[in-house]
């Protein structure tokens, strides 16, 4: 019982974090299409250059990419090679506890390796902290435009838990009915 209250409290906030998660998206690409507009209204009807709109595009689409990867994994909208799944069709007596283990190794992978370019790119941060870099056009802190990569990546790794923890549910009630 304990088990399932757990799973429920777990796809509650992956829930509402994939809810904010499409938020941002949505805001993020009407802005960053917006600052497109601008962009090209400013450049070929009134001949003059704004080189912000072109800069916030670029920060906005970064940020899209990553927020977006993280929301691939919550919804598993993501790329997926069925490589593994087709040979253990065709070689194995019993394909689907070969599918479960590779899926959760592939699982494991991907979060050590979430994991290990949070630390870095959390390090790289850091230092960018100590010595700060402004943007050329936005006169911002970079820190705010390349913290979305780590925000992003860090949610990926909570997605990965989740999935994780889901895997080892759904086993966990099939061997209980079995």
């Amino acid at each position: 019982m304990q088990k399932k209250s757990a799973e429920k409290t777990f796809r509650k906030i992956e829930h509402g974090i994939v809810a904010v998660e499409n938020i941002f998206l949505v805001v993020s690409l009407v802005a960053m299409v917006g600052s497109i507009a601008i962009q090209v209204v400013c450049r070929y009807l009134l001949m003059i250059s704004s080189p912000w709109c072109e800069e916030l595009a670029r920060y906005l689409f970064v940020a899209l990419t990553f927020i977006g990867a993280a929301r691939a994994f919550a919804t598993k909208e993501h790329i997926g090679i069925d490589l593994v799944d087709t040979i253990a069709e065709k070689k194995c007596k019993n394909p689907q506890k070969v599918i479960a283990l590779f899926n959760k190794l592939a699982i494991l992978i991907t979060f050590l390796f979430i994991v290990l370019f949070s630390y870095l790119y959390f390090d790289y941060l850091q230092s960018i902290a100590v010595h700060p870099q402004v943007s050329a056009s936005m006169h911002i802190n970079m820190l705010i435009p390349m913290s979305s990569i780590l925000i992003g990546s860090i949610l990926m790794a909570y997605h990965d838990i989740c999935r994780l923890f889901y895997s080892y549910q759904t086993n966990d009630e099939a061997t209980e009915s079995a």
